[in-house]
């Protein structure tokens, strides 16, 4: 049984969202399951403090529930069986949020300014969210997402990296494909610092990289892993390399490396690894070890093989 469903058990006086009426919810603390995806409310007076703190390390402290719109995507994205919002055939695009500090009123302003009228700003918790944003006239290319992230960093202090998703049409695999969505984020997000927004196109090689079996990895990255266990600054060298379309001369501007040194390292790695990282299939070889490379290092785990 989950965590979730035994607390509801030993608490009988627990409530879901959907058994309170919206204009009820302020009479309630809140508390979000991560695992289940789902809210759970107790009345104010029914808590003792040493229960508020119990409680506080199994499940996540939560702003009130959103209701209307955003209460029903809520629901549709964490229930098994609830019905899309959307009718058939309705074209829209899941923005995810995440933030390095809470969001407060003014936090929760600034995304309803960002996106349009039509859009639903749905707040799971205090640092993250999602955006339902129909195709529309006004809806926000990539960079002007950038822009409005960097925005809200300078008024507010509080950086945000957006992830876009795809334009999808409301239909049957609706609920999975946002499901997949979420997850792809939630995998890629750790390894994230630089950019503020991503799209599916930024994410999509570290989890077709993670497809492969750790022995597989292993074996294929052997020789590089070793070459960066030996400089560690080589593994930010080859990535930005080849995320600069191996164009050395704003590799080096972009590294503050003289272009010489640049491409006597480029040299050396291709010589002692025997990869070509300016041939397509080399630099994709090279590209996906360092990836391998970054997720170990920020899982402290051992390269070793």
């Amino acid at each position: 049984m989950s965590a979730f469903r035994s607390i509801l058990q030993m608490f009988p006086e627990a409530k879901q969202p959907d058994q309170v009426k919206p204009e009820e919810y302020d009479y309630f603390t809140w508390y979000r399951d991560p695992a289940a995806d789902q809210f759970i409310g107790f009345s104010k007076s029914a808590l003792s403090d040493r229960e508020k703190e119990l409680l506080s390390i199994i499940l996540t402290p939560s702003a009130v529930p959103p209701s209307g719109p955003a209460g029903k995507w809520l629901r549709f994205l964490s229930e098994e069986n609830a019905k899309c919002p959307y009718e058939p055939g309705k074209v829209f695009r899941m923005v995810q949020y995440i933030s390095d500090s809470p969001f407060q009123t003014e936090g929760e302003q600034a995304l309803h300014y960002v996106f349009s009228d039509v859009a639903i700003v749905i707040q799971t918790d205090e640092y993250s969210g999602v955006v339902i944003e129909p195709q529309t006239e006004d809806t926000l290319a990539l960079d002007e997402l950038a822009s409005a992230a960097q925005a809200i960093e300078n008024d507010l202090e509080m950086k945000v990296t957006f992830f876009a998703g795809s334009f999808h049409s409301s239909g049957a695999n609706t609920k999975t494909m946002l499901e997949m969505e979420r997850a792809w984020f939630e995998r890629h997000i750790p390894f994230e610092s630089k950019r503020s927004v991503l799209s599916l196109f930024d994410v999509m090689p570290i989890n077709l990289m993670n497809r492969f079996s750790d022995f597989e990895k292993d074996t294929l990255f052997a020789a590089i892993f070793e070459l960066f266990d030996q400089e560690r600054d080589l593994p930010k060298i080859i990535q930005s390399f080849v995320e600069n379309l191996s164009n050395v001369s704003s590799t080096a501007k972009l590294l503050y490396m003289h272009r010489n040194s640049l491409q006597y390292r480029l040299d050396k790695f291709s010589e002692k690894a025997g990869i070509d990282i300016k041939t397509f299939n080399g630099g994709l070889i090279a590209y996906f070890a360092c990836l391998e490379w970054n997720q170990r290092i920020s899982n402290n785990e051992d390269w070793s093989l």
